[in-house]
Parts: C-alpha cells; structure tokens; sequence
C-alpha cells in the first residue's frame, strides 16, 4: 500500500479529521490531502510529524504494512531524531556505501 492511502486509512479507522491531523502535523490541510492521494510523498519529517499526530510511531507506521525487521524500525526511529544536516550526511554516507557495491 502507499504511503498516502495508509495515512488515509489509519486516519478514517481513528476516525480524525484531515484538518486535525494537518493542524497537529503542523502542515496545511491542501498538503496533507495531496499526501493522501498520492499526489506528493511527504519529507521523512513530515511523515514523522504525521504519524505523531496520528499517534503512532514512524516504525509501526512501516513495520506494520511493510513488516520491516526490528533493526530497520530502530534505524528510523533514530532517524527521525537528526537535524536536517544531519540527516543530509547520513543520505549522502548511505549513496556513497551504494556506490561502491
């Protein structure tokens, strides 16, 4: 399933509104709908500030759909904690290692 229909699905089973999730992710309603149908794919911390509005963890938002190993949730719950920057390093670290393989 893709990342939009299953923030839609979650949403509709919690039954909360796309505006109070928009407002709690601090994104517009326009955004979050757009995300929802597939029109755009949101940033990792904007996915993150969604499934915190959505009350549940980056890493059960994939383990449960995707069922992503215990290391592989680990790895982007600590994700989530970079700062951009750092997060900017770890991509361009990850796309070096790919390059040599």
């Amino acid at each position: 399933m893709e990342i939009g229909a299953r923030i839609r699905n979650i949403r509709k089973s919690k039954e909360i509104k796309l505006t109070d999730i928009a407002k709690k992710a601090y994104i517009s309603q326009s955004y979050l709908s757009d995300i929802e149908k597939g029109r755009t794919m949101p940033s990792i911390d904007k996915l993150s500030s969604i499934c915190t509005a959505l009350e549940i963890s980056l890493g059960d938002f994939f383990g449960q759909e995707y069922h992503l190993s215990s290391d592989m949730i680990q790895l982007m719950d600590n994700v989530k904690k970079l700062t951009d920057k750092e997060r900017q390093y770890l991509n361009t670290f990850i796309e070096e290692i790919l390059k040599r393989n």
